[in-house]
């Protein structure tokens, strides 16, 4: 059976579903946009897909107005002409080159580069294998804390690749305030 798609409504909130070779109904709320879509075996009916969506409706209206509302934030960003980005991303790299030389020492890692990219969904990533960090040019209108964090955050994925307990412990070991950075950073969005 071919994949199919088609729009509901539930409780006032539009939501794609599609239909494909599955076993259970499956949601997602888009951060993109807060589009709301909701993945379903063929076989399932229209009925149960909108009682399963009834039955999550106020955690779909909490992300999805969440979602809109940082969408928003981005729109209204000013656009920045290529010689401020470039001055952004210099100034950015300036301040996280200095970061990096303060934390190589005292997590006992190296690393061998940094870029500044423009990122639509994280603030930062790591290169395991090559120890290159990546960081969200974004980061420029945050405070000096939040660039701190994520460098912290990146250099700790050099010493365990995943977002698992020893992970964190790195984390807490070495950033112990990181809790309310990335709450910060996550309400306010990218």
């Amino acid at each position: 059976m071919k994949e199919r798609t088609y729009q509901i409504t539930v409780d006032g909130i539009p939501i794609t579903v599609t239909k494909k070779r599955m076993k259970n109904l499956y949601l997602r709320v888009k951060q993109e946009d807060g589009s709301v879509l909701i993945s379903a075996p063929h076989q399932c009916s229209d009925a149960r897909i909108r009682r399963f969506a009834m039955e999550r409706i106020e955690w779909i209206r909490d992300y999805r107005e969440k979602y809109l509302e940082m969408s928003r934030r981005r729109q209204a960003r000013p656009v920045l002409s290529e010689s401020e980005i470039k001055q952004r991303k210099a100034l950015l790299l300036t301040a996280a080159e200095k970061l990096v030389r303060k934390w190589e020492p005292v997590m006992g890692v190296d690393v061998s580069g940094i870029t500044i990219r423009q990122m639509k969904t994280r603030w930062g990533s790591c290169n395991v294998n090559t120890h290159h960090i990546n960081l969200n040019l974004a980061l420029y209108d945050k405070g000096p804390e939040c660039l701190e964090y994520v460098v912290v955050h990146e250099m700790c994925h050099i010493l365990e690749a995943g977002h698992n307990p020893v992970f964190w412990g790195y984390v807490t070991k070495y950033y112990p305030e990181w809790r309310q950075i990335k709450k910060r950073l996550n309400e306010e969005g990218t």
